[in-house]
């Protein structure tokens, strides 16, 4: 719910061109609510014959995905290798023809896995990237085919934005403060407007160790976030 707050330019967009069939890919930081505005997107256009692949870093490991999120069985990708899991993929594709195949948490794409995603956008599957930027780095070799891409930017909130779901935090968990404007005004600071990283901090004020004089101590909270980040 928190991660679509704010988000009804980009779900605007993103639902415009499924209606369109357009092949897209969504960018932006980790935390911005990629995966979440997708779904919800998904959702309301009411896509059923859909694949999604939840972990796209690998080749192999997108092909399990693509599989399962069909078949909703295991035992059809236990042990398979990567020609294997293809042939199975292929005849899913024939007998299900998805009306869009997503790829969330894309990365780096290799060779083998960029000829996989060739052969999909010449049989003119729509398609659905997620993917933290647009550089080489971000992508690998999918980059060579951004033209056949519609690109939709989800940035972090500006601080109108931030303020809005900031406000939605201190409501559902319950956040005891005096000074609001004071709050919202330093957990965007530290925040840098990234929707899990306001979540993530706004939890954390929930504990009493961070009041100080009748405030909360923001900055204590975010090492501590740091922290646990580096830890876990």
């Amino acid at each position: 719910m928190e991660n679509i707050i704010g988000r009804e330019k980009e779900r605007a967009a993103i639902s415009a061109l499924i209606s369109q069939r357009k092949n897209i890919i969504i960018f932006g930081a980790e935390g911005t609510g990629k995966s979440t505005i997708i779904k919800s997107v998904l959702e309301e256009k009411n896509i059923k014959s859909l694949l999604y692949s939840q972990d796209s870093r690998t080749l192999k490991g997108s092909l399990s995905n693509l599989i399962l999120s069909a078949l909703g069985n295991t035992k059809a990708v236990q042990g398979a290798n990567t020609l294997v899991l293809k042939k199975a993929l292929y005849g899913i594709i024939n007998e299900k023809k998805p009306e869009y195949i997503v790829f969330d948490h894309l990365e780096n794409v290799e060779p083998k896995f960029y000829s996989f995603f060739v052969y999909l956008m010449e049989a003119r599957i729509p398609l659905i990237v997620l993917s933290r930027g647009l550089e080489k780095k971000d992508i690998g070799h999918l980059r060579m085919s951004l033209f056949n891409f519609e690109k939709v930017e989800i940035s972090n909130f500006d601080r109108t934005a931030a303020d809005i779901l900031i406000g939605h935090f201190i409501n559902e968990f319950g956040i005891k403060i005096t000074k609001e404007a004071d709050f919202k005004k330093e957990i965007y600071h530290f925040s840098k407007g990234n929707p899990k990283i306001i979540k993530d901090l706004c939890f954390l004020a929930r504990d009493v160790k961070y009041q100080k004089s009748g405030s909360l101590d923001v900055k204590l909270m975010d090492l501590d976030r740091r922290i646990s980040e580096v830890v876990h």
